[in-house]
């Protein structure tokens, strides 16, 4: 009996040894992100969860609501959290500034806002002078506006400008005639169309809408999540654009915004497939981030960076390639 117990006891030491370095492989390491409220400017982190790529790179992710993307950049900033998906002109001004972030990856390299006007609008240069709303009153998405609607014919700078942050809500002001005009996000523009209005324009060129973003002091010390965190959301992006893939990511989209999967459908026709707007490979070009900076001069506003311009400054590409 005794040497039963001796041997048994050998038996469970050798167990315990052995799964304990599987117990500490299934570990993950947390990485807090900050995000806006669920569009398609959330489609690949949706992606990257519904299909396992955090784990598979071992991290899980704990989100953070931001009321807006000014909070969603200071909770960045500050290490509140130490990922975020960003609007990329507050991030310019943000490194400019010398806040502690840095971009990873393109999530979105063309802009998928659509000039969207109301019921009564026919083309563009009817919304001069009226009231009009991209979100916030300035900032990059004020002035993509702007811009459209001064390439449209319209008088920018006659534009009254309202503030309102959810593309929900400005579909509901485009119904009631509480704007003429809104810059739209999918699947949101498809909701407005159903309901009688138009899309009158896109931005088509490079432009960095959604960049990732990290808190570089977490970063530094955390090489490992920080280049997990970038590579599962680059998978995701890779995985998009598989035709395979299609319907499983429209109903992964409608799941994510509670929108009917038809709808969805063509945010992917035209997200995807038509404006190819999702960065392949999650690089961001140089030329994503001079577009926005040539368009706030175009339209008079405050440039986003009024320093000669290194792509080094904003995006470290060695998340992507970090082994």
């Amino acid at each position: 009996m005794k040497a039963f117990l001796r041997a048994a006891g050998c038996l469970l030491a050798s167990a315990l040894i052995l799964s304990a370095p599987a117990a500490r492989a299934q570990e993950k390491t947390e990485v807090r992100m900050a995000i806006l409220a669920p569009s398609a400017l959330l489609w690949l982190h949706a992606i990257a969860k519904d299909q396992g790529f955090y784990a598979k790179h071992g991290i899980e992710v704990k989100e953070l609501v931001a009321a807006g993307s000014p909070a969603l950049l200071q909770a960045v900033s500050t290490g509140s959290v130490e990922a975020g998906v960003s609007v990329a002109d507050l991030a310019i001004r943000a490194i400019d500034q010398g806040a502690p972030i840095v971009i990873s990856g393109g999530i979105l390299t063309k802009s998928i806002l659509r000039l969207v006007g109301g019921k009564d609008i026919a083309n563009i240069a009817q919304m001069s002078g009226k009231p009009v709303t991209a979100g916030g009153v300035k900032g990059g998405t004020a002035n993509l506006l702007r811009y459209l609607i001064q390439q449209g014919g319209g008088d920018a700078r006659s534009l009254q400008l309202v503030a309102m942050a959810n593309s929900k809500d400005r579909v509901v002001a485009l119904g009631n005639g509480q704007v003429v005009g809104a810059l739209l996000i999918a699947p949101f523009d498809t909701i407005a169309q159903k309901d009688g209005m138009k899309v009158l324009d896109d931005y088509t060129d490079p432009y960095l809408q959604t960049p990732l973003i990290l808190n570089t002091e977490w970063a530094a010390k955390n090489p490992k999540a920080a280049t997990a965190v970038t590579q599962a959301t680059r998978d995701a992006a890779n995985w998009i654009y598989d035709p395979a893939n299609k319907e499983r990511a429209i109903a992964i989209l409608a799941a994510y915004t509670k929108v009917d999967p038809a709808i969805c459908a063509d945010s992917y026709a035209f997200i995807v497939e038509q404006q190819k707007a999702i960065g392949t490979g999650l690089g961001v070009s140089a030329a994503s981030l001079t577009n926005l900076i040539m368009i706030s001069k175009a339209v008079g506003a405050e440039p986003d960076s009024a320093k000669e311009f290194e792509l080094s400054r904003y995006y470290d590409p060695s998340f992507l390639a970090g082994k």
